[in-house]
């Protein structure tokens, strides 16, 4: 059992990351994927064990602890702390796998199992006992897929009598091929490539059934603790870089020498911050909703998982809001504030993340019959 750090520890060690994390942004954009040395920075600072489940090696660290952690982190890198929620999530799926699969995963100290579970990527069938790929599969949005040594593909199981149903497969990367296909406008430190895969052989213990509500295999606590920490992170990363902005750079063409004089500036960071308080404020709802053994109804909980949603809504409008007031300067790439503006928008395109989509899920209750 690894020692558990203290949550001060834990959150400081998140805070010494921020000016590497930032320092590295541009190079995960070059590279399409995080750095090694993030990863290593990362692993090193104890911040994926914290997310891991106990029985495998995990710290069992306090939601409010792994909430300040994750949105330090996302301060520093929103991708990061898009590819630390993946190898945890991911991670509590894999708890559906059986007792084997979980020992030869969790062989390696440092486990990270990268997954896709949207949409099924191949039909398997039975082989001698286990299962095969028919034809080939083709996973998109691998999150994390490049420091993973697993994945945890959906697939559909094809019986003889021509049944289907869902289920998690536990492939090795080893056994699968990352696509050179991430080549998009944000969020492309994330690595989100395809893997794809050709003949392949599954064994029967590393294919579990998806059960009919995934959410009931979630942890409840991390799940709180990650919901608000991404549209957090980002927002103040963005107010603190505008605000710096603001001091030091002026407005020529208005004959402001700094752009704080300016009012419509003035009136911009209140806007913001008002809406950086609500995230905040949102995130210790969540966090006292969901932890210390809380029962959460069904409607109360489509609220708190459409309150995340609204959150990156509310910091894409500060983002865009102070993005919009900026000078030519910051269209850089190697600018904080364009690179936030690009990856929000993507993170909104996350079925999961996605306005207009959760938004409808959650209307169609109000006229349920």
């Amino acid at each position: 059992m690894a020692t558990k750090p203290s949550s001060d520890d834990l959150v400081g060690r998140a805070a010494a990351l921020v000016p590497v994390l930032r320092e590295n942004a541009t190079r995960a954009e070059q590279l399409r994927r995080l750095p090694d040395e993030t990863i290593r920075e990362l692993e090193e600072a104890g911040l994926f064990r914290m997310l891991q489940p106990v029985a495998r090696g995990g710290y069992g660290t306090d939601a409010a602890t792994i909430s300040k952690v994750m949105t330090l982190i996302a301060s520093g890198c929103a991708s990061s702390t898009w590819i630390m929620s993946i190898y945890s999530s991911v991670a509590q799926l894999a708890e559906l796998l059986s007792e084997e699969a979980l020992v030869e995963i969790y062989a390696e100290e440092h486990a990270r199992i990268a997954g896709v579970f949207g949409k099924a990527g191949a039909v398997v069938q039975k082989a001698n006992g286990d299962y095969r790929v028919r034809g080939e599969g083709r996973w998109p949005f691998n999150s994390g897929c490049h420091h993973a040594a697993w994945d945890l593909l959906l697939v559909t199981v094809e019986e003889c009598d021509g049944a289907r149903w869902p289920a998690f497969a536990a492939v090795p990367m080893s056994d699968l091929t990352i696509c050179d296909d991430w080549d998009v406008m944000g969020a492309i430190g994330t690595g989100s490539a395809s893997v794809s895969c050709g003949d392949l052989i599954i064994p029967a213990y590393r294919v579990a059934r998806v059960p009919q509500d995934l959410r009931a295999v979630a942890n409840p606590e991390i799940s709180a603790a990650q919901s608000c920490a991404l549209p957090l992170g980002m927002a103040r990363h963005a107010m603190e870089s505008f605000l710096n902005l603001a001091r030091t750079a002026g407005i020529n063409h208005l004959g402001y020498a700094r752009m704080a004089d300016a009012p419509v500036v003035q009136a911009a960071v209140a806007k913001a911050a008002v809406d950086v308080k609500l995230i905040e404020t949102f995130q210790q709802y969540v966090l006292s909703a969901r932890t210390g053994g809380a029962v959460v109804d069904p409607d109360e909980a489509a609220v708190l998982s459409l309150g995340s949603v609204r959150c990156l809504e509310l910091a894409r409008g500060v983002i865009e809001s102070l993005f919009a007031l900026s000078p030519s300067t910051e269209i850089h790439r190697t600018k904080s504030l364009q690179r936030l503006l690009r990856d929000v928008h993507v993170f909104e395109h996350q079925h999961a993340a996605s306005p207009f989509i959760n938004y409808e899920l959650y209307g169609r209750r109000f006229f349920a019959s």
